[in-house]
């Protein structure tokens, strides 16, 4: 059994999510009612949208990757711990224990909440389970009990679909996204620590009152607040800032504008394949279960054709390496590097908590990034021991002998659950049950949409 599900595991992360998340799009489909050629239509719809949104994704990090590392040499960082990226960690996450298992466990725990009606997500976004096997693996680490990191990783996943639920009444006002959510950890899991600070961000007059949403720039600065020009200039600025050669600076901001025109074509071609799968999972559940609610749980990079979110990742790249430097009097070690490309991921689900004003989006991203960074640092011991121990093939940057993933171990619940489980086990599962509960009764009492929206509009005035 072991072997068959470590072969499920290595399939999928080789097929990746483009092939999987069609996969499961086009059979959800068939499953729920969808007549065989619309679902199969749905899913190759999602098939090319993916392409093109992680070829797009991929030209970014491969430029902001350019960006970074002239930055950090130019700067001379002395950080000695690097980070691996998404890449590498996703293939360690599917090659552990955790990670062979994490797909079924995720599956049947997904529809036994839902038949118990404690969540009203159903994440489709198998690929992304990696993220609950990475927290799983760095649990695996500390305690050496592979029940405890199991146990960890299924935790990770219930706190994913729980934060999905809480944002998204948000989620799906401020993208025009009915009836979608977000168990993406990547994203979703920077929304706890981000909401406090969010509020205090939204009641600060004169931030607010700059108003740098993209409507706004638009209407004032006419063509030059287009999102094509937004990304030329913001590309053209990096790269000066990077000192790169003329052809090179002009080559990054003609990139950057690509990605602020491509990124939300793509998605409208996901949309148009995902929105028939959820209208018929939605009518599916309701009819069965008369009165529930339900969300279709996607990556959040549905999310990132905003032109704010891909405009506040883009910045995201210089806030990052300066943090990195001036946190390093206090503790960091970690050089950001393969997981530049990944700002608008972390900014994707932060910038609807303020409105979608890019200032007030960077800012969040930063303070959330900030505290990220220290924990990277911490966490590099784990994910050195597991590349160690892996025997997975990861390209990893010369030089460096310690290494980190920002994508992962800056992420709240991934840093959180490690620190849980290295107390007795025992005690460990009481935190972890106070948590779970905490943050149901919040989704169920204090849903996130309303509040945030009243406190963006109060905070204008």
């Amino acid at each position: 059994m072991e072997a068959i599900l470590a072969t499920i595991g290595s399939l999928l992360n080789t097929l990746g999510p483009t092939i999987v998340l069609p996969i499961v799009v086009a059979l959800l489909g068939i499953i729920l009612g969808l007549s065989a050629d619309r679902a199969i239509r749905s899913g190759l719809l999602s098939a090319v949208a993916f392409v093109g949104i992680f070829l797009t994704v991929g030209m970014l990090g491969e430029t902001l990757s350019t960006i970074g590392k002239a930055f950090a040499e130019r700067t001379g960082t002395g950080l000695d711990i690097v980070d691996i990226g998404w890449p590498a960690a996703s293939a360690l996450a599917f090659g552990t224990p955790v990670g062979n298992l994490i797909i079924p466990i995720g599956i049947a725990l997904n529809i036994i909440l839902l038949l118990l009606g404690l969540t009203h997500t159903l994440d489709i976004d198998l690929w992304n389970f990696w993220h609950m096997a990475f927290v799983g693996a760095i649990v695996h680490f500390v305690t050496g009990s592979f029940g405890l990191a199991l146990l960890a990783a299924a935790i990770s996943l219930v706190i994913a679909l729980f934060l999905a639920d809480w944002s998204a009444s948000l989620i799906q006002k401020h993208f025009k996204m009915p009836g979608v959510s977000i168990p993406h950890l990547q994203s979703a899991g920077y929304m706890l620590l981000a909401v406090p600070f969010a509020l205090v961000i939204n009641r600060i007059s004169f931030l607010k009152r700059l108003k740098l949403d993209p409507d706004t720039i638009r209407q004032r600065l006419g063509l030059l607040g287009e999102p094509v020009m937004l990304g030329l200039i913001i590309g053209l600025i990096l790269a000066v800032l990077a000192g790169q050669a003329p052809m090179d600076i002009l080559n990054t901001g003609v990139r950057t504008a690509a990605v602020m025109v491509l990124i939300p074509r793509m998605v409208a071609i996901l949309m148009e394949g995902l929105t028939p799968v959820a209208d018929v999972a939605r009518d599916f559940m309701t009819s069965r279960f008369a009165g529930r609610q339900f969300h279709i749980g996607l990556d959040s990079a549905i999310l990132i054709g905003n032109p704010g979110v891909i405009a506040s990742g883009l910045l995201m790249v210089p806030v990052e390496i300066v943090l990195a430097l001036l946190l390093s009097k206090v503790g960091n070690r970690t050089l950001p590097f393969i997981d530049l490309a990944d700002g608008p991921f972390v900014t994707a689900m932060l910038a609807p908590l303020v409105g979608g004003d890019v200032l007030l989006t960077v800012i969040l991203g930063g303070i959330v990034m900030g505290i990220g960074l220290i924990f990277t640092t911490l966490l590099a011991p784990a994910v050195t021991q597991m590349v160690v121990q892996s025997g997975v093939a990861v390209e990893i940057p010369a030089g460096y002998a310690t290494y980190t993933v920002m994508s992962d171990a800056a992420i709240p619940t991934s840093y959180g659950l490690y620190y849980i489980f290295s107390l007795p086990g025992v005690v460990a599962l009481i935190i972890s049950l106070v948590i779970l509960v905490a943050l149901y009764l919040l989704k169920k009492r204090l849903p996130l949409g309303e509040r945030v929206i009243s406190e963006v509009a109060g905070g204008s005035d």
